[in-house]
């Protein structure tokens, strides 16, 4: 009795964001390590690049390359003729930001790596909201000073953080200026 007592106490307990993520990660994270990414993890961008070419089964993922060697955020691949790209965000080492599909229909990678470059340094700070073709939503709120603010695709501000932004339409931004 006492079993399901605290776990009907546990269930009851409201949810916060970090449990919620947690929950999410834990249910996503095996099916996306399943997914096998034909990358060579901790080699050069050069170095993938020319061994997936000498693979028939990757050659239609080859990574592209930046000058300096590493990777360009922007993977996109053309498995099937008749099926439009599918593109993928990556750190400049080649780690997998996004992965194909996942209902995602990334065009840009700005907001992914934003996210990404924030949580090497901070695991725990406030991330940008995203949007599904990687770029940045156009409102985003801080949960910790309760304020929000308009930025444009590329995380640029358009209206400054305040407690009286709750949308990002265009009239609503008219009335800051």
């Amino acid at each position: 009795m006492w079993q399901l007592t605290s776990r009907l106490e546990v269930l009851a307990q409201p949810i916060t964001m970090k449990t919620l993520a947690v929950v999410l990660l834990s249910c996503l994270l095996p099916a996306a390590l399943s997914w096998e990414f034909p990358g060579y993890p901790g080699v050069d961008c050069p170095t993938a690049r020319e061994k997936m070419a000498q693979d028939p089964e990757n050659r239609w993922m080859l990574p592209k390359c930046n000058d300096d060697g590493t990777y360009k955020d922007l993977q996109c691949y053309d498995q099937y003729p008749d099926v439009p790209d599918t593109c993928m965000c990556t750190a400049l080492d080649g780690t997998p930001l996004t992965l194909p599909g996942f209902g995602l229909d990334v065009k840009t990678c700005v907001c992914f790596m934003a996210q990404y470059k924030i949580s090497e340094h901070d695991p725990d700070a406030e991330m940008p909201k995203c949007e599904k073709d990687g770029s940045f939503a156009p409102l985003q709120c801080s949960e910790i000073s309760k304020k929000c603010w308009c930025v444009d695709r590329n995380g640029n501000v358009l209206v400054p953080p305040s407690t009286e932004v709750h949308s990002c339409d265009s009239n609503d931004i008219r009335r800051f200026f």
